[in-house]
């Protein structure tokens, strides 16, 4: 049920909050497997008929976290791609926003990457691919475009693609296990930076910092 508005529902509305944000950490600390609907309202402060009462159980709490994720990564990408520019200007653009994302979601992150890169833990079917999939192919297309603008020497959009996603991968890798080593959206930006480079024309070189 969701709240409409009014006092009751900013206290509906606390404590899905509430119990989203507990599992989110219990997710990620303990696994999905490990952590139980008593851990997850404990740490919530309220009772296990809330969780019920808004998510049904520990299955429905997780696939809410996963879509909310995933919405607001959709919204991130379409606020990205809004505004005009050169491609390069583009994939930075994109890859920052998508950056600064993770790094205000850090422990929803932890959960995936456990999930998609770890053994199976008994969690309910997310398509992660379906982010996988829109994250390499907006790279993708956005290589593409400076191909055919000429920004971009000609190539495999989809090689150059992966190339960047490899500079990506490694920043948000350290910000997820190495926070001290201070890989933060500069270094994104300087990283992605040394990939364009080797693929913009020399007309389109004073594009990218």
């Amino acid at each position: 049920m969701e709240p409409t508005a009014g006092p009751e529902a900013a206290v509906e509305v606390g404590v899905r909050e509430k119990l989203l944000a507990a599992a989110t950490v219990l997710f990620a600390r303990k696994g999905y497997a490990a952590t139980t609907v008593r851990e997850i309202v404990e740490a919530a402060g309220v009772t296990k008929p809330a969780l019920y009462y808004y998510f049904h159980s520990k299955e429905g709490i997780f696939l809410r976290m996963m879509e909310d994720a995933f919405r607001e990564y959709e919204a991130t990408v379409a606020r990205a791609l809004a505004a005009p520019g050169a491609a390069s200007e583009r994939i930075l653009r994109f890859l920052d926003a998508i950056f600064a994302l993770v790094l205000d979601n850090l422990e929803v992150m932890r959960v995936v990457d456990a999930l998609y890169y770890g053994p199976p833990q008994g969690a309910p079917f997310f398509d992660f691919e379906v982010i996988h999939r829109s994250f390499i192919g907006t790279l993708t297309g956005l290589v593409g475009e400076g191909m055919a603008a000429g920004e971009f020497r000609p190539g495999s959009a989809e090689d150059t693609a992966w190339a960047i996603v490899g500079s990506f991968e490694v920043v948000r890798g350290m910000s997820l296990c190495h926070p001290e080593a201070g890989f933060d959206r500069t270094t994104l930006a300087r990283l992605v930076g040394v990939v364009l480079r080797g693929v913009l024309t020399d007309e389109a070189r004073e594009l990218v910092p």
